[in-house]
Parts: structure tokens; sequence; C-alpha cells
């Protein structure tokens, strides 16, 4: 009801009633001056100015295309720092030995590769009172030990009809697997852990294909040992090693499907190790609401460096403007936009990984040994590859139907006028990003925003300057779609970081 001019009769009410309402009008005028409302959203042309200084910056050439330890990983550090403590959060790690903030978590990758004398590696093979010994024609390799031997260890076949090897069947054995038969069962290998993979070729064109593998080596976590040692045979030494065997390979297999072959396998291999010393970069910023867990904004720094061309190339440096320098301007501005509306209930993570180029590495050293404890993280979004898509882009969600995120992301989209849509890439590329690591070990994450959505746009940066040296920063840019899923962004880190609107439980 309205309150009306007092009249002759009811002056005195009225009088009173006015002095009621300008008491009211005074304490919320104070109360309002004591708790600001949230500014609002900046322009996503503001947006659009503030990822392009960033981004600028990270794929300058000063930066010299931040590959894991070399030089320009000092410069990405300290930016990332920087830009970690303006926005507020506490350092990821708290604090280290010395009492200094802790920022870093520092890990070391390994490569092991062949060396180019197939002679610096060897085998012989004992049967009975027997014993044959290759010295030249052998390439061996191990991925989780420099410079390993071996001494009697058995060696074993595997019957062609068994559909796949069973778990722990080949523990401290020895398998002899033709390359042919090698893809078929390569993704079985893992649960069969052998000791040791003695590949045969038949000719010289399958030896010297699959030598360019075995050879080539790949950077891994030193921390991660299991591997088996591999030796990759000529097609004289195959002829010569099965000659030995003989009518074992007749024999019936045992309860595992593995044929014993009463030989024993010796043999050393010498390798080049190159190691890299990297880190990734964490901050969080606290939650007020005790044990509700925390979500987590992730974004790789890492990219190919100075060499990514041939000696001769007109320009052998990779800058990564929007692999993944826009990935780190928009997960730096989101978490901004989103912490300046005050604290979230959930801790928020900010991550930066090292050696996602390299396979991923920054995101398995993160999971291997993460700062709180994985299955408290109710949510995590990877930001990655996003200065392609025009404003007005749909949003496509890179995972899902494989989390209960689905629901809330759509929610948050539908808020901000954005369609979903999904997507034919999900398959193809679902495991190529930092948020399959996550995934994997049961943390609903994905990767969410208009990279995807114009699979026409997507294969031109793919086929054009994705991992070259065109990939640069331009004034001309694209970043319409990027500042759009930098508000996308900001929203899903408000609601998935509330106990309100996502109590953690699924949809």
């Amino acid at each position: 009801m309205a309150v009306g001019p007092p009249t002759r009769e009811a002056g005195h009410v009225g009088v009173t009633m006015r002095n009621i309402l300008a008491g009211m009008a005074a304490l919320l005028v104070g109360a309002c001056a004591s708790v600001p409302s949230a500014p609002p959203p900046p322009s996503l042309d503001m947006i659009e100015a503030s990822l392009s200084r960033d981004i600028e910056v990270l794929a300058d050439d000063s930066f010299g295309g931040r590959y894991p330890g070399a030089y320009g990983e000092e410069k990405t550090r300290s930016w990332l720092i920087g830009r970690y403590a303006e926005l507020g959060l506490r350092p990821g790690l708290g604090q280290d030995e010395s009492g200094a903030a802790d920022w870093t978590q520092d890990f070391t990758l390994v490569r092991r590769s062949a060396k180019p004398d197939s002679s610096s590696s060897e085998a012989s093979i004992r049967k009975g009172s027997r014993t044959v010994r290759f010295a030249e024609g052998v390439i061996g390799s191990h991925a989780g030990v420099d410079n390993p031997s071996l001494a009697d260890v058995p060696m074993v076949g595997v019957n062609a009809d068994l559909a796949a090897l069973k778990a722990g069947s080949l523990v401290n054995r020895a398998l002899v697997i033709p390359a042919s038969e090698l893809l078929k069962r390569a993704s079985q290998l893992e649960q069969a852990d052998p000791k040791a993979v003695v590949i045969t070729t038949a000719d010289r064109a399958t030896f010297d294909q699959v030598a360019g593998f075995v050879a080539r080596g790949r950077w891994r976590l030193e921390s991660e040992t299991k591997a088996p040692a591999i030796f990759l045979l000529s097609p004289e030494n195959s002829t010569s090693l099965m000659e030995l065997i003989g009518k074992n390979a007749e024999r019936q297999p045992d309860g595992l499907g593995v044929i014993a072959y009463d030989t024993l396998l010796q043999g050393s291999i010498a390798q080049d190790v190159s190691r890299i010393e990297t880190a990734n970069i964490i901050g969080i910023l606290p939650g007020q609401v005790e044990d509700a867990g925390a979500l987590i904004v992730l974004a790789h720094w890492d990219h190919l460096g100075d060499e990514c061309r041939s000696a001769d190339a007109p320009d052998r440096l990779c800058n990564g403007a929007v692999d993944n320098a826009s990935g780190l301007a928009v997960m730096v501005e989101a978490v901004r936009l989103a912490a300046r509306e005050g604290p979230m209930d959930r801790d928020l993570i900010v991550l930066a990984t090292s050696a996602e180029e390299l396979g991923l590495l920054g995101a398995e050293a993160f999971v291997a040994d993460p700062p709180v404890p994985l299955p408290t993280i109710v949510a995590g979004f990877n930001i990655d590859t996003v200065a392609i898509a025009p404003r007005g882009a749909p949003v496509v969600i890179l995972g899902a139907g494989e989390t209960p995120l689905d629901y809330g992301i759509s929610e948050v989209a539908r808020s901000l006028g954005r369609e979903i849509l999904p997507s034919e890439l999900q398959a193809q590329f679902i495991r190529r990003q930092d948020g399959w690591v996550f995934l994997r070990e049961g943390v609903s994450t994905v990767m969410v925003g208009g990279t995807l959505a114009d699979e026409e746009v997507f294969q031109a940066f793919l086929n054009g300057p994705y991992h070259g040296p065109e990939d640069e920063f331009s004034a001309a840019m694209e970043l319409g779609g990027a500042a759009e899923d930098t508000l996308l962004h900001a929203e899903l880190i408000r609601y998935f970081g509330s106990t309100t609107t996502y109590p953690g439980l699924g949809d």
C-alpha cells in the first residue's frame, strides 16, 4: 500500500510515517555504502583488449616459444606468479622449506632413446647348453631405466587364438612377438606387465619402420619407471631366434594363454638420456565453507620452443599464441571476473600445466601428487586453444555425457544466451587435452567453449598455423569467441564454486 501525503485530520500520523520512512531510507543507504554490490561485467570489447595484451606478452619472441626447461620457462613462471598474486590467489603449495611462497610443483621429465649405433645394445638367448648372441642388428630401449641389464628372463610366446593378454600373465617374463602382431597386443601389454618384449621382424622394411618408433623414445615423468625393456631384432636375428625356439612354439599354452619357450634372455641396453626440470604453476583462492571441496580451472603454459622447424627454415620459433597463450589469458581473466564477486563456498585451484605438448605430462604430474585429494575436486575446466571462434559461436562440451556437469554448464550457457551443441570431434580430441588426465582419474573435468563449434574453422586452424611459426600474435587475431568464453568460465566458476547451485552430488 502506498503512503500518500498527510491530510488535515491525520497530519500527525502522516508526519510520523514520513519520519519512519526517512529513517529506513537512511539505514538502506548506509547498508549499501558498507556492502557494495558486484560491479557490472565488463564489455566484450574490454575483455578482448585484456586478452590481447596478455597474449601479446606470452607469445612474444622473448618467451622463446615457452618450451619446458628453456629460457622462456622462467619468464612464463614470473608472469603467471605475478598475475596470480594480483588476483589475490595464495601459493598453491603453501611455503617451501625456507618459508618462501611456493607456487611451483616441480618435476623432472626424461627421454631415453636408442643410440644411433645399433651395436650399443645386445642380447643373448640360452636354451640348455646352447647360446646365441646378437651383438649386431639389435635395437634396444627402456623407457623407465637409463641403461638396464637383464639376466635369465624366461622367454614366452602367446597363443595366436588368445583374444587378450591376461593381467599379470607376463610378469618377470620376456614376450616374443612378431612386429605384425604388435599393434594388436600393444594396448594389452601394460596390464600383462612383461619384463621385456622381443620384437621379431620378417623383412628389412618392417625392421626399419619399427626401428624408427623404438629408437625415438618419448618424454615421460622420471617418477614413471614401470616399463618393459624392448629388443627389436633384425630379420636375420629373428630367424636365428625362431630356429632356436624350434618346436617349443607349437606347445599348448598354459592357463594364461602363454607358451613357455624354454629359453632365457640376457641383454643390455645403452641409451641416450635427456632430462628437463620444469614445473606446474599453482594458485588457490580459498573458499569459505569448510569441507566443501574444490573446483579446478587449468590451462597449459608450454609450447614447442625456438627450434620447431628445420635448421634451414626462415622462422624456427613457434610462439603458440592461440595454443595456448590464449588459454592462459582466458583463464586469468575469468578467475579475475569470478573473484571480484567475493569469496565462493569452495576452494578454487588455478593450475597452469607444463609439458602438455610433450604428452599431457604436467597434468600427469599433478594427479600423481595433487596438493588436495583428487576426490575432493568436484569439477574441472580445461581451457585450451580458444582464440579461434568469433562472437556468437555456440558452446561445445568436450567430455559431454562423461560427467555430472552437463546440466549446470547448460544452465550457465543459457543464462548468457549461448546455445549448447554436440560435436562429432569429441572422440577425436577428448584424449588430446589435459582434461582427459583428470577425467581418467575420476575427476569430473571438461573443456567448454566455442573452439569446436565450427568444425570448418577449427580444421582450418589445425591445417594452418597449428604447431607452426604462423601461430603468433596479431592485432587482428580472432578474440570475439574467446571474450565470450571468458565470461562463460567466470560464471562456471561461480556456479560450481557454490554449494547452493552445485551441491556436488550430480545433477
